[in-house]
């Protein structure tokens, strides 16, 4: 009797649905006019793979299937269907979900630019937070991922993967507001390690447009005075980077918008870096247009004119545009 033995385990089983595999394969090869490349693999793989079809075929759900599918995505770390099915073997024998994670979080570390692994991630976390929905639990949770995540900023604090992990966690899970302190502490030493990274401050507008919502009046304006404050620390250290600037003008804005005043006079900040950026004159712009349009019409034009003839030329089309809608 024929046998098929791969890494020590018997799959000889799983032979006649191999065979019926290859020759639908091969029915569907005869078909073809044209093969414009074949695709050489090894012997392992191949074998490897014939397995994987077989078991997935038949939906075989169990110890042997969970490694044999954890090798898979091992050697394809995009299969997205190794990963459904893995997700599928799990439910089915009730394994560990805090083991699977902790396998994940090394081949993450591995993998940092791939999509699977976070969409595999947030199926996990799900599942988990059902049979274990404290706030003991998630705060660990929350720890975990934390861990994670810096390590894999520290090699890559851009990685819009991680970002878009992060914001999903944000939503699915009901913060706390020491939580929030937590996390707004934690994307702080994220902007103290490179000011220049626009996701992290992207994130912090994101925590601190939750907390507003969650807040009282008394509690929004001080939030938000402290976030201009903290804003204009980070502009004095480094005033050509347009995220410290945007981010202080949305933080004037929610100060506006929520009826609150904007007491202290900003021409100070911007005129003490007029000759270090553009950012100041255009940000500038923004404050005494946002303070009140008609009155400061002619100031905000002059301001526009200075950044179309002497220091934005390569953006006269826009800053007209800007000219023509005052």
């Amino acid at each position: 009797m024929e046998e098929l033995i791969h890494n020590g385990v018997d799959f000889s089983d799983l032979l006649p649905t191999i065979n019926q595999l290859k020759l639908k394969e091969q029915s569907y090869d005869t078909k073809r006019s044209l093969v414009l490349c074949d695709i050489l693999c090894t012997p392992e793989y191949e074998t490897l793979m014939s397995i994987f079809n077989a078991m997935l075929k038949v939906k075989e759900f169990s110890e042997r299937s969970y490694n044999l599918v954890t090798e898979v995505i091992e050697t394809v770390p995009s299969y997205y269907t190794a990963y459904a099915y893995k997700f599928e073997i799990i439910m089915h024998i009730n394994k560990d979900i805090l083991e699977e994670l902790n396998w994940l979080d090394e081949f993450s570390l591995d993998n940092i630019k791939n999509y699977q692994i976070w969409s595999y991630r947030t199926e996990l976390i799900k599942e988990h937070h059902k049979k274990n929905n404290s706030k003991e639990s998630f705060k660990k949770m929350l720890h975990r991922e934390n861990v994670l995540t810096t390590l894999l900023f520290d090699e890559d604090a851009k990685n819009h993967h991680v970002w878009s992990y992060k914001s999903w966690f944000l939503n699915y899970f009901e913060y706390d507001l020491d939580d929030y302190a937590a996390e707004v502490d934690y994307i702080g030493k994220l902007i103290e390690k490179d000011v220049l990274n626009n996701s992290a401050w992207c994130f912090r507008y994101k925590l601190i447009m939750d907390l507003i919502n969650r807040s009282k009046d008394e509690q929004k304006e001080l939030l938000l005075l402290e976030e201009l404050e903290y804003s204009e620390e980070q502009i004095n250290k480094y005033p050509d980077n347009i995220s410290s600037w945007n981010y202080h003008f949305r933080m004037l804005e929610l100060l506006n918008n929520n009826n609150f005043s904007i007491k202290k006079d900003l021409f100070s900040l911007y005129e003490a870096h007029l000759n270090e950026s553009v950012y100041p004159i255009e940000y500038y712009a923004k404050y005494l247009n946002l303070m009140d349009k008609h009155g400061n019409q002619a100031r905000i034009k002059d301001l526009y004119l200075i950044l179309r003839d002497h220091r934005d030329p390569i953006r006269k089309v826009y800053w007209d545009y800007k000219i023509s809608q005052l």
